[in-house]
């Protein structure tokens, strides 16, 4: 028998086929009460919504010292919420129907939820995303157990020549940014409870909020649920954009591992976003290597001449 699940992801790629057949795509935006921005894409091919809600809340907006905090906050927040405990949470889902995701990086983080668009089901489901990103609990011993699970994490990483070079290289490039603070075994083991609660009240806020919305629903309607996603958030501040200005010193640094290969990472100061050639340069550091097993530099070194 095919599960909801199943049926559920088979409606998403469709809809995405759909939807990419139609080029210029109608984007409509708005700002929601509180200063939340909105991004709605009205398509009725498929009977799912698809909604995300992006915080500026990511590891650069973390202080010093405390790297590990932003993606411990965005892990906690469907671990505990309102009157929920992670049990409850995960049964109110598996009742539904709905799919929960989400993520945490430097800039941002999320949690994501497609469920149908029958005004039941997806009026449950609104009511839990919201639930889950306006009343977190960060219980205790949940927060212990991610605690542990992150750092039996980092500890494996650096047995893996390739994270070293990973945290190496950042605190290289970015010596003064929060890009360079990547979490480690010390400041993980450092974070309190308090600490993740302080951050979500700094950083989960209307203000610093992105709701996106996809799918079987009318604009009244899309409205509707992105009110309903940020009115129970505090209002705070917009955020504020620093860029990072400082030119890093050309360097070489060599970190001895009993790797059997050789990692080397390589990099110099790029270019703005908005720059014209940003797609074209995204492109070709694609073919050239970006491309894993794809790119041209994968098959001249591994392919071609055996040297990886």
């Amino acid at each position: 028998m095919i599960s909801r699940y199943q049926r559920l992801g088979a409606a998403l790629a469709l809809a995405l086929t759909t939807l990419s057949a139609h080029a210029g795509l109608n984007i409509q935006t708005w700002t929601a009460a509180g200063g939340a921005k909105v991004f709605f894409v009205e398509s009725h091919a498929l009977p799912i919504v698809d909604l995300q809600v992006d915080f500026r809340a990511g590891g650069a907006e973390v202080p010093a010292g405390k790297a590990g905090v932003a993606g411990l906050t965005r892990s906690l927040l469907d671990a505990g919420a309102g009157g929920l405990d992670e049990e409850a949470i995960a049964n109110r889902v598996a009742d539904l129907g709905v799919q929960i995701g989400g993520e945490a990086d430097m800039d941002r983080a999320s949690l994501s939820l497609r469920t149908l668009s029958n005004p039941e089901e997806r009026n449950g489901a609104v009511d839990l995303l919201a639930t889950l990103i306006q009343q977190p609990t960060f219980p205790a011993a949940v927060v212990e157990r991610e605690k542990a699970r992150s750092i039996a994490g980092l500890k494996e990483a650096d047995t893996q020549p390739d994270a070293i070079l990973s945290r190496r290289f950042a605190a290289a490039v970015f010596p003064d940014h929060p890009y360079g603070r990547l979490p480690s075994v010390e400041t993980v083991s450092s974070i309190t409870r308090e600490d993740l609660v302080d951050f979500y009240k700094r950083n989960y806020t209307a203000a610093r909020a992105v709701v996106s919305i996809v799918g079987d629903v009318s604009r009244v309607e899309a409205e509707a649920i992105a009110t309903r996603l940020t009115s129970g958030l505090p209002a705070g501040e917009a955020p504020t954009v620093t860029i990072n200005t400082t030119q890093p010193q050309a360097q070489t640094i060599r970190v001895p591992n009993p790797s059997a290969q050789a990692h080397i990472s390589i990099g110099l100061p790029g270019i703005r976003r908005g720059d014209p050639d940003f797609f074209p340069l995204v492109v070709g550091n694609y073919i050239l290597g970006g491309g894993g097993f794809v790119s041209r530099l994968t098959n001249e070194v591994r392919e071609k001449r055996g040297y990886a």
